[in-house]
């Protein structure tokens, strides 16, 4: 019966731990802003900036849902994407570095952060492509901007397989309290397929990504050490090409996953 009784213990114990540790953070408040924005709190620790440095990689990482045909010198594509990545904003490493407008505004109120944007791309060569990235939390204290170039290795015309490679960057701007950026270079391959004359096709993709994300905090509130976090993913997609418009979704797995999507037109 003894033994019993301190089984049941044990087990009140573990049970209230995990509720305590299941609890959400409380969060931290300033309404300077009218969306969650980036403000360093004082708790925030060596590791969960690391982290952060981490999962931010792959949250801002450069994804203009291309396959790797060449654009074809002098073509234009211009396009408004959207990546969703599933974050935990309850972790420190989220929870520490941002503040909201009150306390029940959540920098995820989903099952992942959606980061909307525009894109434009140009073909500069027959091999090569150039493209510049944009986008801006409005309400918040944050955006992010980019560019990439992606050179065509492989192009068979007659089995419509392509192989390019491209480097990319991306960086934040606006926050006060840190810096942010992350190169990369992937390895991507397409198969084109036309479904109907020379004007509907689909081209799907798959390839590989590594990046170096580099995190600065410039603020007194912490003394915190630049982190460079080396990552990798994978990625797999698809494009869409109707006469002149480019529809294009991908999933990338990682650490954090993200699903991303994309509506252009090419001129």
């Amino acid at each position: 019966m003894k033994n019993l009784r301190c089984l049941a213990a044990l087990l009140v114990c573990y049970l209230t731990a995990n509720v305590c540790l299941a609890q959400d953070p409380t969060l931290h408040i300033n309404p300077k802003w009218r969306e969650c924005s980036f403000q360093i709190d004082p708790s925030l620790t060596q590791s969960a900036w690391h982290e952060f440095a981490n999962e931010a990689g792959y949250v801002a990482y450069f994804r203009p849902l291309t396959d790797a045909k060449p654009m074809g010198r002098g073509k234009n594509e211009f396009a408004i994407l959207q990546w969703q990545t599933g974050i935990n904003p309850a972790k420190d490493a989220w929870n520490n570095t941002f503040v909201h407008p009150n306390a029940t505004h959540w920098l995820v109120e989903g099952p992942r952060l959606p980061i909307p944007g525009i894109t434009y791309r140009r073909g500069i060569t027959d091999k090569l492509d150039a493209g510049v990235y944009w986008t801006k939390s409005f309400g918040a204290n944050y955006g992010f901007f980019g560019g990439q170039i992606q050179y065509n290795l492989i192009n068979n015309v007659e089995k419509k397989w392509s192989a390019s490679a491209r480097a990319n960057f991306v960086s934040i701007y606006g926050p006060q309290d840190l810096n942010f950026s992350t190169p990369g270079l992937d390895l991507i391959t397409s198969k084109e397929f036309v479904l109907h004359s020379s004007w509907v096709s689909i081209a799907p993709y798959v390839g590989v990504s590594a990046r170096l994300s580099n995190a600065h905090e410039k603020t007194t509130a912490v003394n915190l050490k630049d982190e460079h976090v080396l990552g990798a993913q994978a990625m797999a997609g698809a494009v869409a090409k109707i006469s002149i418009v480019r529809l294009a979704v991908e999933y990338n797995a990682a650490k954090v996953n993200t699903f991303s999507f994309k509506l252009g037109v090419v001129f």
